[in-house]
């Protein structure tokens, strides 16, 4: 995802985003005693995008996945502005929650480029994408080796994110005045801050439980300091040969089986179970996987020799299957008459209000042309389509920056404004499949493509707010001013964390699993050798989508759940299907407002206090 970079600023103010024209007076009424945005919004927005920054971070390097903490962080600052500091007013509630919701970080392209190089010898990469081998093998966090690829990132990163906005700017009235754009989870925390104003709020819950994960974190990893583990129950060593089976007792996954869908985590534990039980064993009285006292080695060995392969089958091609079915399901559906309100998103429409938008409005044509100018010079010096010639590349970029970014754009904010969800599995056929055509081969370009064109993620994170802008009492130019607070620091914090994490925990280890990294090199390597069966087996990833997509169709079964089943280490399975159970039987007993009012901030205090305490000790056991 891109970020904010320092320098971003000025190129935001000369297209003068944060002072906006939107048909009405910047002044907005305030809450009672004219409190406005201090100090303390902006510190604590900061801390707790640092705080949401890391956890994210830790979880996408290890499950692709990532969550959003928005109502925590509301219910935190009313609890410390209004509770204990004074008084608060809606404006401060919503500038700690955007601020704290802007986590952009570098994990991934620092993570994978560290990964590709660890894993693999015959892989080199330029220096402007990652430091010489020699730093890989030696773990070394010295900044010699680091301040090309590091610099790299910035940049284009920054560079990515203002033309988003750009982008962003100059639609976003289509997209705010459409009534099938809602941003369900934008318009819930809206709703939260109006009660914690109006009155009431779940403080309690949320601080109780942190408390409670942070306690029973912090003893279980304390006998680690003296050699003893408390955190891992393996019992392979007593069931049939070959069979892995090991319990993580952690209680942040366990919340996190329950956060989401009970079919996803109940669908993960029994894939999961079915691989490492049935599947393990009898692949290794075969002879095809190698067995090994050592569960992760034999994990390793068990994920390339099988399970990558119907897994990915069922998360790639899986899911093009499924937006196959529905996109037929929904031509053959009758077309209901346009209701009042609702707007043409089509995308010949769009782009033509996006050039109509940047020729009437010269700033923005300017910043743009900068950005584009920027990126096609950085494009030329580097090349990273070689051999391909420069020019090749120049058209490659033009179609990315003028067009690809642009349809990604509008699918991802379409999405995530109807459905409140977001996908990124169509930049295969926007980058992977046009590029891949052209003839070109290597991993330089396939891994750094996303930072040589506009951001299409960042809409959803500017838009929502506007949509909601009376009700959260936020001008633009705050809307903003909250973004770039939890986009400095967290830029910042992510390359840290993430060579803190490699260096103190390792990737590949029962503590970083780091299966989204697994996943991506995989898939990676396809694009970057062409050679599909050298890396998965192609029947077993055929069986694996068609399978999936049909069960996720016609049966309860998740297909998310289904391949991570398949991905994830054996220590896992349990905790995300315990807390599936539990989340089955609360919905049942107790009813789906238990989770909305009260179960989903009981498990994000627990999930967060317990991840960020497990990551703490670990590093630390690793100092003394």
């Amino acid at each position: 995802m891109p970020l904010y970079v320092e320098g971003a600023s000025n190129a935001l103010a000369g297209v003068d985003l944060l002072t906006l024209e939107e048909g009405r007076s910047e002044a907005v009424v305030e809450d009672a005693g004219g409190s406005r945005v201090n100090g303390r919004a902006i510190l604590l927005g900061a801390l707790l995008a640092v705080l949401f920054s890391a956890i994210n971070g830790y979880l996408s390097i290890n499950i692709g996945w990532s969550f959003s903490y928005g109502a925590v962080a509301v219910i935190l600052a009313y609890s410390l502005f209004h509770k204990l500091g004074g008084g608060s007013c809606r404006k401060e509630l919503s500038f700690v929650l955007i601020s704290s919701a802007s986590t952009l970080g570098l994990y991934y392209g620092l993570a994978s480029v560290i990964y590709i190089l660890q894993t693999d010898s015959s892989i080199s990469c330029p220096h402007w994408m990652a430091p010489p081998r020699e730093a890989i093998v030696q773990a070394s966090l010295d900044p010699r080796y680091w301040i090309a690829p590091i610099s790299f990132l910035f940049l284009t990163t920054a560079l990515t994110l203002v033309a988003g906005l750009v982008f962003t700017y100059v639609l976003r009235e289509e997209f705010i005045r459409s009534d099938k754009m809602v941003w369900p989870q934008t318009a819930a925390n809206a709703s939260l801050v109006d009660a914690c104003i109006t009155g009431g709020g779940s403080a309690r819950l949320v601080g109780l439980a942190a408390l409670i994960g942070f306690a029973i974190t912090f003893l279980q990893n304390l006998p680690s300091f003296w050699g003893y583990d408390l955190t891992l129950l393996d019992l392979s060593p007593y069931l049939p040969r070959g069979a892995l089976f090991a319990i993580s007792l952690s209680l942040g996954f366990a919340a996190i089986g329950y956060m989401i869908s009970y079919k996803t985590s109940l669908s993960l534990m029994a894939a999961g179970l079915v691989t490492n039980l049935v599947i393990a064993p009898y692949l290794v009285s075969k002879g095809t996987v190698e067995y090994t006292p050592d569960i992760m080695q034999t994990y390793q060995d068990l994920l390339f020799k099988f399970s990558v392969s119907p897994a990915l089958g069922v998360l790639l091609l899986g899911g093009v299957l499924l937006s196959v079915f529905f996109l037929v399901k929904n031509a053959f559906s009758k077309i209901p008459n346009k209701r009042e309100g609702e707007t043409d998103l089509g995308y010949a429409k769009l782009y033509k209000v996006l050039v109509r938008g940047l020729l009437s409005d010269r700033r923005c044509l300017l910043v743009l042309v900068a950005m584009a100018v920027t990126v096609f010079s950085l494009v030329w010096v580097f090349n990273p389509f070689s051999p391909l010639p420069r020019a090749v590349s120049m058209l490659i970029t033009a179609y990315m920056f003028l067009l690809g970014s642009f349809l990604e754009l509008v699918l991802i904010t379409k999405m995530s404004g109807e459905t409140g969800m977001g996908m990124g599995i169509m930049s295969i056929f926007l980058y992977d499949v046009p590029i891949f055509s052209t003839g070109y081969r290597g991993y330089p370009g396939f891994w750094s493509y996303p930072y040589f064109r506009p951001s299409p993620w960042v809409s959803n994170g500017v838009l929502p707010y506007i949509k909601y802008r009376e009700k959260f009492d936020l001008s633009w130019r705050e809307i903003l001013k909250a973004k770039l607070v939890g986009w400095v620091p967290t830029i910042l914090f992510s390359v840290a964390f993430t060579l803190l994490l490699w260096k103190y925990v390792g990737f590949g280890t029962a503590m970083m699993p780091a299966v989204q990294l697994i996943q991506s090199k995989v898939y990676l390597t396809m694009l970057a050798t062409g050679d599909i069966t050298g890396t998965i087996n192609p029947w077993m990833f055929l069986t694996g989508g068609v399978l999936g997509a049909l069960l996720e169709v016609f049966t309860p079964v998740s297909m998310m759940g289904l391949g991570m089943g398949m991905l994830l280490p054996p220590h896992y399975i349990v905790p995300f299907g315990l807390g599936g159970i539990i989340r089955w039987y609360s919905d049942r007993r107790l009813g789906r407002e238990f989770y909305d009012e009260k179960g989903r901030l009981i498990v994000t205090g627990l999930m967060a206090s317990s991840l960020i305490v497990q990551v703490i000790m670990t590093v630390l056991n690793n100092f003394i």
